[in-house]
C-alpha cells in the first residue's frame, strides 16, 4: 500500500491532493510535510513510500534536495504535481529520477492511474507534460545547425575548445561562439547539462 507525504506550500492545493489520495484504494495513509523545513530532514523521520511535491514556489535548492534524496531514499518514489510548464525544469526533475509528473489540471483518474503505475514500479507523465517536452525537443532539433550538432558530438567526447578548433580546422573563437549559442538555444547552463541532454535525446552515446 502507498503511504504518501505531500510537500506543497499551497494550503488549498495540498489539502485537495490529500483528499484525492485518501479516496484512493491504493493509499493507506497521507501526511502533509512542513514546507518551512528541509524536505530531506523530514524524510529521515517518516516511513512514507511516496512523496508528492510542487517545486514551482520554492527556490532552486529543492531540485538539489530531490537529487540527493532519490539515491538516499531508494524506497521512496517521487511524484510532481505542478503547473510549472518550463520544459527544462520538467526534464530536470524527470532526469533526476522522478517517477511521475502531473499538472494540477489533471483529472482524479489520471492521479489514480499515476499512483497505481508508480506503486507497481512504473512511471507516469500526463499528456500535457509529454507535449511540453516534445515541443521543446522538436524546437531544439530545428534550431541547431549541422555545425552545432557536430560541436556537440565533440563536446560529449570531453574535448576542449582548443581540441575542437583543431579537429574542425576553425578558430577557437568560432568554437566558443558556437558553444555559447548552443547553450542559449537549448536553455542549458553548462557543458555537463549539455552532455546529459544530448545523451537523453539520443544524439550521442557514451
Amino acid at each position: 500500500m502507498i503511504k504518501a507525504a505531500i510537500y506543497d506550500p499551497q494550503l488549498l492545493s495540498s489539502e485537495g491532493i490529500k483528499n484525492i489520495l485518501e479516496s484512493s484504494p491504493e493509499v493507506s495513509s497521507v501526511m502533509i510535510l512542513d514546507t518551512s523545513k528541509s524536505l530531506n530532514s523530514q524524510l529521515d523521520e517518516i516511513r512514507q513510500n511516496l512523496v508528492i511535491l510542487d517545486y514551482s514556489l520554492f527556490k532552486g535548492q529543492l531540485a538539489k534536495e530531490v537529487d540527493d534524496a532519490i539515491p538516499k531514499f531508494p524506497k521512496i518514489n517521487f511524484l510532481v504535481i505542478s503547473d510549472n510548464d518550463d520544459p527544462l525544469r520538467i526534464r530536470r526533475f524527470i532526469n533526476a529520477g522522478i517517477k511521475g509528473f502531473l499538472t494540477k489540471q489533471c483529472s482524479v483518474e489520471e492521479i489514480q492511474t499515476a499512483l497505481k503505475l508508480i506503486q507497481d514500479g512504473g512511471k507516469f507523465y500526463c499528456q500535457s507534460v509529454i507535449e511540453v517536452i516534445a515541443d521543446q525537443d522538436q524546437q531544439a532539433n530545428l534550431e541547431l545547425s549541422d555545425r552545432e550538432m557536430e560541436i556537440i558530438r565533440h563536446i560529449t567526447k570531453g574535448e576542449s575548445s582548443t581540441e575542437i578548433a583543431n579537429n574542425l580546422n576553425v578558430s577557437i573563437h568560432t568554437v566558443n561562439s558556437h558553444r555559447k549559442n548552443i547553450l542559449k538555444k537549448l536553455g542549458l547552463k553548462s557543458p555537463t547539462e549539455l552532455i546529459i541532454y544530448a545523451v537523453k535525446q539520443g544524439w550521442v552515446s557514451l
